[in-house]
């Protein structure tokens, strides 16, 4: 295959940002006011960054960055993220028949992260050539000085899910469960899982209305026959379900937030009290 290149205006910081609280999904720009890329504005640049920070929210921000057209047209991390890594992944996954871009992402470790910083690149140049197993990423500095990776989105999974009475692969019974066993699937392998493990149970974190990307990402597995198979808590969403006019909640965000709670509903979690106020 004929080689991708990308050549962008480089955002760089030594310091990682949290995608949830820290980069608007409706615009690109960094609103952290604490970190050193507040004010610059992240879409179709060439993102380097030692990885994320804090919540994993953060995948639900990047997703909204990809279906809205406003991310990075690469991310250059120090450290693998998987945070990152999963909004991409879930955009890939769920939302491959629209228009959307996707950044590569790669990871290149300590001692080629700093070389791009020591080189104070203002442009880089990377051309991104598939393989058999993975796609290679060269980062070409200058035109003269390369960072050789592997992008983590296409790296292919070998990792399977069995089943613990009879020691065969288990066969998703419906669209919902092939595509939800592929993103894990996918993400552990880009966090060098080298097998999958039985659980008994789970607890959704993200149930935050961050935008309509997380809310269809919900309602999609609705409609392709979703069911969780354990028992599944859920995680405080937005707002109150039942009280929100009363606390002066804007009608669009709680109707939106409560769409979001319901879908998971109907997946089959369960309500959960998650944290009390202090």
């Amino acid at each position: 295959m004929i080689p991708i290149t990308i050549t962008g205006k480089v955002l760089f910081s030594d310091v990682g940002i949290s995608f949830w609280g820290g980069i608007d999904p409706l615009n690109g720009n960094v609103i952290d006011q604490t970190h050193p890329l507040h004010g610059k504005c992240i879409k179709d640049a060439i993102l380097c960054i030692p990885s994320g920070r804090g919540s994993c929210t953060g995948s639900q921000v990047m997703l909204e960055l990809c279906l809205n057209g406003n991310g990075p047209q690469a991310i250059i991390l120090r450290d693998v993220d998987a945070i990152l890594c999963t909004g991409a992944v879930i955009a890939e996954e769920f939302f491959n028949d629209e228009n959307i871009s996707i950044p590569m992402i790669c990871a290149v470790g300590e001692e080629r992260f700093s070389q791009l910083q020591q080189n104070g690149e203002e442009e880089v140049t990377i051309s991104i050539e598939s393989n058999q197993d993975n796609e290679d990423v060269v980062i070409r500095m200058n035109g003269k000085h390369e960072i050789c990776s592997k992008n983590l989105l296409a790296m292919k999974s070998i990792l399977s899910f069995i089943d613990g009475c009879d020691g065969e692969a288990q066969q998703p019974k419906s669209q919902a469960e092939k595509l939800a066993q592929r993103v894990v699937q996918r993400i552990g392998c880009i966090s060098g899982a080298t097998e999958l493990i039985p659980i008994t149970s789970a607890h959704i974190d993200a149930v935050t209305y961050i935008g309509q990307g997380g809310l269809r990402f919900a309602q999609r597995l609705v409609e392709l026959d979703g069911k969780v198979k354990v028992p599944t808590t859920l995680n405080s969403q937005s707002t109150d379900r039942r009280r929100w006019e009363q606390l002066g909640i804007d009608k669009t965000l709680a109707t939106n937030a409560n769409s979001v709670g319901d879908a998971y509903l109907e997946l089959g979690c369960a309500m959960s009290v998650s944290y009390f106020p202090a």
